[in-house]
């Protein structure tokens, strides 16, 4: 059993390297525009790049690339860019993919961004209508997604819907890298859609089973907590000359886009597992567990469709669950899982996520104490512990993040 998936908003490959540690999935395009990134994927990962969301899986006819056809050029060699359209799927050229992943944008979704919270109407977070497109096109049997945990409330209601349309059944959760052993919170709102025929609706499984038998660590397993951070720590956190570093900034920057591979591998062992079941007679449906909350309504909207007749307001559901499940248009949620979303309380002193502007800031930049809540970052929190001179060091980044040292420097070509 072997799945193909094609890889959407690649940036450093998060969504491929847990394929490969899978064994059972593999990437057959990606899809990054990020010059950094795009470098990456080439010389790191070795993979096609389709370039722009805007142009994959549209008409030959349609692609900006099609003149080079014209003039027997080719365009990979031309633009670096492979032209992946809607007739390579058709024609055999390239497998239908049965999984899509992809991370679209948080730049407007995110509560870093405080100026601009349009959410999924925002300039770069709309391109998850092009991802969507991209998802009704191909019909893939599975789909899944990361974003900001706000998502919720900026924009999950509608990608919900659209999901209901094209006929999958979702599943989502608000995840945390603390108990993957990373010394850090990032929540984020991952999300699991299927076909109802899929071998994950037939056997009536929760993806996120999987995921939560691999949170058994600690966060402090590989970095320590803030209070206990000693000087080595304070060294290997620091690049004295940030500049000796090729490349310094865009490593760390890519850093703070990506997603925690260990989460990613979670899902897709759920999905392979029950990939290689045999006894799929069931069909979607809730557990005892999981409780009705709303149901689509024709105009689109989440709604209670029995409110309480003594309060109005709760007709409409604006604030959607931090987790869960939706099936033939009705939504339904269980408990907050502590162990996969666990309170922002629970562990005082562990550090601040990375965030994708930490490599255009030093320690040297003052404005990172005075930011609220933890939007100074890492760069703020190792200022606080007496870094006050050069810059992140993007190896410290890659561990905190629960990548390899060493990953996201470019390899010769």
């Amino acid at each position: 059993m072997r799945l193909n998936n094609l890889d959407l908003f690649t940036g450093i490959g998060g969504w491929h390297l847990a394929a490969e540690r899978n064994g059972h999935i593999e990437t057959i395009c990606t899809s990054e525009i990020d010059p950094y990134k795009v470098k990456f994927i080439d010389r790191n990962l070795g993979l096609d790049n389709a370039g722009s969301i805007i142009n994959v899986a549209v008409p030959a006819a349609c692609h900006p690339h099609s003149s080079y056809a014209d003039d027997d050029r080719v365009a990979v060699e031309e633009t670096g860019f492979t032209s992946l359209c809607i007739e390579d799927f058709y024609e055999g050229i390239i497998p239908f993919p049965d999984s899509i992943t992809g991370s679209f944008p948080c730049r407007e979704v995110s509560p870093a961004n405080t100026l601009n919270n349009e959410g999924i109407n925002g300039e770069h977070s709309s391109l998850i209508h092009e991802q969507l497109r991209i998802i009704e096109d191909l019909e893939p049997r599975y789909v899944a997604m990361e974003n900001s945990e706000l998502l919720r409330l900026r924009g999950l209601d509608y990608i919900l819907s659209e999901f209901n349309r094209m006929g999958y059944c979702v599943e989502y959760e608000t995840v945390a890298a603390c108990h993957f052993g990373l010394p850090h919170y990032r929540h984020r709102l991952y999300l699991v859609a299927y076909l109802p025929d899929s071998a994950v609706g037939q056997t009536n499984t929760r993806v996120f089973d999987s995921v939560r038998k691999m949170a058994t660590k600690h966060p402090n397993d590989t970095i320590p907590f803030m209070n206990d951070a000693d000087q080595a720590l304070l060294d290997f956190a620091t690049v004295r000359e940030p500049k000796s570093i090729k490349l310094r900034t865009k490593r760390i920057n890519a850093l703070g886009d990506a997603i925690i591979v260990d989460i990613a591998e979670g899902i897709f062992a759920g999905i392979t597992h029950c990939e290689q079941r045999d006894n799929r007679r069931s069909k979607p449906k809730p557990r005892s567990d999981e409780m009705y909350k709303a149901s689509l309504t024709e105009q689109g909207t989440w709604a209670i469709l029995q409110p309480d007749l003594f309060d109005p307001a709760s007709q409409s559901l604006q604030d959607l669950p931090a987790r869960g499940l939706m099936i033939n248009g009705e939504l339904f949620s269980g408990p907050r899982d502590p162990v996969l979303n666990p309170a922002k309380t629970m562990y005082p002193s562990v550090f601040s996520t990375i965030l994708r502007r930490d490599g255009n800031n030093n320690f040297t930049c003052k404005s990172r104490l005075n930011r609220p809540g933890r939007l100074g970052g890492v760069i703020g929190d190792l200022m606080r512990l007496g870094c006050s001179e050069g810059g992140l060091n993007p190896e410290f980044a890659e561990v905190m993040m629960g990548y390899e040292r060493g990953y996201t420097a470019l390899k010769s070509k």
